[in-house]
């Protein structure tokens, strides 16, 4: 996903006052994105066939084919577009279901501006591309975190290292965004490797995982900057929970805390 291009965005209800408010809302907080409007579901489908779309506002309940199931025929095609779900008597079950279907996030009608930019930046923060690196003196460990993270939400660039010494070396040439450090290495432990990280690169965000309680160490992690603890082994709605926290997005109903996270 390319932020730097124009946005363009996909409103599919059968309320031509709630597309025309919407419309507003779009509008208001970025003026130069494309607009386009549908009715119903099946017209929600060609649009997304026929156009490039990089946001779409899908109403649950419409005629001809309702938001959840043309949600399920776009997964079941293998898209993976953007999609948050609206509607005014949706329960906790239809909301859940969407979840499940890869939804980003729910809007209770009647919205607010701020709901929608809220989605907007969640958008835009989601489509940058974030350089993250893999700091684990397991092979197998980076491996497994490696395809956690190719399965969260957000657009990243992973490297990995095995050791603290070897981060360091790293960053001399180059600055991840966010380091997952294992705190149980050979040469630096996870404390001693954040202060030297943060100390070449102040501003990276660093999120220290074990596989064992350090719920004893957590003064010191948060004396070096440590953002969170994540107990090994974990998950992506986990990872994508925490980088929503570490980049003040608003939290979607489909991401929760665990007792695998702990933020100090």
């Amino acid at each position: 996903m390319n932020v730097d291009q124009r946005l363009t965005v996909l409103i599919a209800d059968d309320s031509s006052v709630l597309r025309k408010k919407l419309r507003e809302f779009l509008v208001g907080i970025t003026p130069d994105m494309e607009i386009l409007e549908v009715e119903n579901g099946n017209l929600a489908l060609k649009a997304i066939i026929d156009h490039r779309i990089d946001i779409v506002f899908l109403d649950i309940n419409m005629p001809e084919l309702s938001g959840l199931h043309a949600l399920h025929l776009l997964k079941k095609k293998g898209d993976s577009i953007f999609v948050v779900l609206m509607s005014g008597n949706a329960d906790e079950t239809v909301i859940r279901a969407g979840n499940e279907l890869g939804s980003y996030d729910f809007l209770e009608k009647p919205f607010s501006s701020d709901r929608v930019r809220q989605v907007l930046r969640a958008y835009s923060n989601l489509s940058a591309r974030k350089k993250v690196l893999i700091v684990d003196d397991s092979a197998t460990v980076r491996k497994i975190i490696y395809r956690v993270l190719g399965h969260c939400r957000f657009d990243m660039l992973i490297s990995e290292v095995n050791s603290g010494k070897e981060a360091l070396a790293l960053m001399r040439g180059t600055h991840p965004d966010i380091i997952f450090l294992d705190y149980h290495m050979p040469d630096l432990n996870g404390v001693e490797a954040a202060h030297c990280i943060r100390a070449a690169s102040p501003l990276v965000k660093i999120v220290m995982i074990s596989s064992k309680d350090l719920s004893g160490q957590k003064s010191e992690c948060r004396d070096a900057g440590i953002f969170c603890l994540v107990k090994k082994p974990f998950f992506p709605k986990e990872v994508d929970f925490i980088l929503h926290r570490l980049y003040g997005l608003n939290m979607p109903q489909s991401l929760e805390q665990t007792p695998n996270l702990t933020l100090l």
